[in-house]
């Protein structure tokens, strides 16, 4: 009787497919694992990349200082509210702070500084908290989060933005108290924080920046005569020549001008008060009148000029009076201001300023109407 086939005895060729398939098994996990660590390491690179590494890239670099593409974002999401396009708003704003950098280092070259406690102060008193005594007026004034957003100085080019809504005045029958100020202060910066992902650092760099601001334009007061040569005029402004022609022929007709002013001048500020400018300097002029300024300044009084045309329409002129005149506060402040920003445009040619190619990527878009 044959002896029977022995079951399920294992061979060595059974034993070495076995171990074939075990490694083979083996590289698929690793495999499998070495894939999903790879597609789990772009997606935490992709995550650092837009959360870390680009927030700290540079937009702008002045001499040896940088602005981070995290601080202009922040800045422009405070400027935006519906139908404002990001990059005109962007482009202002990423001038303002480079004039910042740029006035803080022509500041410390004069000996001027901005301290902690400077910062500490002011922000208190924006809170209408005086803990060093001085009164506290009565409305408080709150701080709205978009102050953060208001210019810090003319920009260099570029459009002006409409900023944020102002803060509402919200009266106060006690005595502000520490208690009170802190509360308040972090119910703002909560605020900012939710609205607009901005930190007290961002509020108080932007405070720092207006007082240097503040303290390097009060040491052009001394560059501006307060005593200067002025003009009192009074215009008429239409849309085309043929309507100016026409006043013209109605002047020497002997109708009145102040009618004529009311009834066709489409400056809506002065119509009504015969077009009346009042008394401006040289700078104020220009401004208005671009090159007919020396014109003006040299016209005989009550005569009418030869017609100007500006960016506005088509002036028709008169000179009603010339003299040194003292300048009001306003007037002067507005002088000093002017020397100021002239000034701050002419150290562009001076400082190292370079702005990035790509600073206009992943700018924050305006929120939806109604939002």
């Amino acid at each position: 009787m044959a002896q029977r086939r022995g079951r399920g005895r294992i061979t060595r060729k059974h034993r070495a497919r076995a171990e074939r398939e075990r490694i083979i098994r083996r590289w698929l996990l690793v495999g499998s694992i070495g894939t999903i660590l790879i597609v789990l390491g772009l997606i935490v690179y992709g995550i650092v990349e837009v959360e870390v590494i680009k927030p700290r890239q540079p937009v702008a670099v002045v001499d040896d200082q940088e602005i981070s593409r995290r601080d202009l974002h922040t800045r422009l999401r405070l400027s935006l509210s519906p139908g404002i396009d990001p990059i005109s708003v962007g482009y202002q704003i990423l001038n303002e702070m480079i004039d910042d950098l740029i006035i803080k280092q022509e500041a410390n070259g004069l000996g001027i500084s901005v301290s902690e406690a400077d910062v500490e102060q002011e922000m208190e008193h924006r809170f209408g908290f005086y803990p060093e005594g001085t009164p506290t007026p009565v409305p408080t004034r709150t701080p709205d989060p978009t102050d953060l957003a208001e210019p810090t100085a003319t920009p260099t080019t570029g459009p002006s933005p409409t900023i944020g809504p102002s803060s509402t005045p919200r009266p106060s029958a006690t005595p502000f108290t520490r208690e009170a100020y802190e509360e308040r202060r972090a119910e703002f910066f909560d605020s900012l924080a939710e609205l607009y992902d901005a930190t007290e650092e961002d509020y108080a760099s932007y405070i720092e920046a207006q007082i240097y601001q503040e303290r390097m334009l009060e040491t052009f007061e001394d560059d501006v005569e307060r005593v200067q040569e002025q003009v009192w005029l009074q215009h008429i402004r239409v849309t085309d020549r043929e309507t100016l022609d026409e006043i013209i022929d109605r002047l020497d007709a002997g109708e009145n001008w102040d009618d004529l002013a009311a009834e066709l001048s489409e400056d809506t500020v002065s119509k009504d008060s015969g077009g009346d400018l009042g008394w401006l300097t040289l700078d104020n002029v220009t401004d208005q009148f671009g090159e007919g300024a020396v014109t003006i300044f040299q016209a005989p009084i009550n005569e009418f000029l030869d017609p100007i045309q500006t960016s506005m329409g088509w002036h028709l002129i008169q000179v009603l009076d010339r003299g040194d005149r003292s300048l009001d506060e306003q007037a002067f402040q507005q002088a000093v201001r002017q020397v100021f920003n002239d000034w701050l445009t002419s150290q562009r040619d001076i400082h190292d300023v370079q702005i990035m190619d790509d600073w206009l990527e992943d700018l924050p878009q305006p929120p939806a109407a109604g939002l």
